[in-house]
């Protein structure tokens, strides 16, 4: 029997364009799921349906899925299923890479585009690494809340601090901003020149 497996990241995205081509492919059953595949996520339906255990395949059955991305995230995990599934008899057909592990030749294909896509995301991780290590080096800012305030509004309120008789909370209301959030850019503005 091929068994189908859909999945989406999250609710509101939709599995019907995976589902239909699960049942152009001949699947009879197909087990639908909407769960994140990151590391540590649950993915309960997913859990159960490689279970050995839970009778939901059987020898000779196939395993079949629209993308190498509903099954895993890295080479380790995508070959612990592989020896799984051979161990219990069970096919992986993956559709839009042509893959069937029934044959030697699909089981050596998958094995390298699993590691092809696990190089692919470290590869991404790695240049977004990068690009975050080189924005540090030049001293911008990296993640975290926009400043509220602009470098103008703090001059303002040293010029206003240095020139004039207002007190520090009418220099605050006037350039914009609370005493204590004044202070503190004033200060380290200071600090800095």
């Amino acid at each position: 029997m091929d068994v189908g497996y859909a999945r989406v990241s999250s609710q509101d995205q939709d599995l019907r364009r995976q589902v239909d081509e699960l049942q152009a492919a001949g699947c009879t059953r197909i087990i639908e799921e909407k769960a994140s595949g990151k590391h540590g996520s649950k993915r309960p339906k997913w859990e159960a349906l490689i279970d050995p255990n839970s009778g939901q395949l059987r020898a000779g059955d196939r395993l079949t899925v629209v993308e190498l991305s509903r099954l895993g995230r890295s080479t380790s995990q995508l070959t612990a299923l592989l020896r799984n599934l051979k161990k219990r008899e069970v096919g992986l057909r993956i559709l839009n890479g042509g893959i069937d592990t029934t044959t030697p030749a699909g089981e050596l294909i998958f094995t390298i585009i699993a590691g092809v896509a696990q190089m692919e995301r470290d590869l991404i991780a790695e240049r977004t690494k990068s690009a975050l290590d080189a924005k540090r080096r030049r001293g911008e800012r990296i993640g975290g809340r926009k400043p509220t305030h602009t470098p103008e509004q703090v001059r303002r309120a040293i010029n206003m601090l240095d020139t004039t008789d207002l007190t520090g909370q009418e220099v605050a209301n006037a350039v914009g901003m609370s005493r204590s959030r004044m202070y503190a850019l004033v200060a380290r503005e200071r600090a800095a020149s």
